[in-house]
């Protein structure tokens, strides 16, 4: 069992949930995913890792109800546990792959708004780790007036970690 630590919901349909995994948290790169299940027969789901701390043994996931299983997912509370975490999963950024020097010579922009950006600033705190500057522009706008929502992920912390465009 992964116990869910704390749960947000960011707006009327993005949810925010820390989970404890500590393999997980202590081996994964930005880029990677985690499959989730709510209980032992229920679907399995992909979600990005969106964040992580290693020396707590958390990871972080963001997501949006579209399914029954996402739609059960909102239920699960603070206390509450995944049956199972598998991961991480997939292949990390290929800015992973490049020396710190290689980074440092080039000029990395992201720019990303509501969902898209929680996949962004994993890659923004790697680089950061690594002394790479990087610049960002995370939207804190509505992305999508039809959709009508924002979602102000980790304004607090970007500003921290990355240049600014100026």
């Amino acid at each position: 069992m992964y116990p869910i630590l704390e749960t947000k919901k960011l707006t009327a349909n993005i949810y925010w949930m820390e989970v404890k995994a500590e393999r997980i948290a202590k081996s994964c790169m930005p880029g990677q995913f985690v499959i989730v299940r709510t209980d032992a027969d229920s679907e399995r789901i992909p979600l990005t890792i969106c964040d992580y701390n290693r020396e707590k043994g958390t990871i972080t996931i963001v997501f949006q109800p579209v399914g029954a299983s996402t739609h059960l997912m909102t239920s699960l509370k603070s206390g509450d546990a995944f049956h199972d975490v598998a991961g991480p999963l997939g292949c990390p950024s290929e800015l992973t792959k490049e020396t710190k020097e290689a980074l440092a010579a080039k000029k990395i922009l992201f720019v990303a708004g509501g969902v898209g950006t929680a996949p962004v600033y994993p890659q923004v705190k790697w680089l950061h780790e690594q002394g790479v500057a990087a610049w960002r522009h995370a939207a804190a706008l509505p992305v999508s007036p039809r959709r009508g929502y924002s979602i102000p992920w980790k304004r607090h912390r970007f500003p921290a970690m990355s240049a600014t465009l100026g």
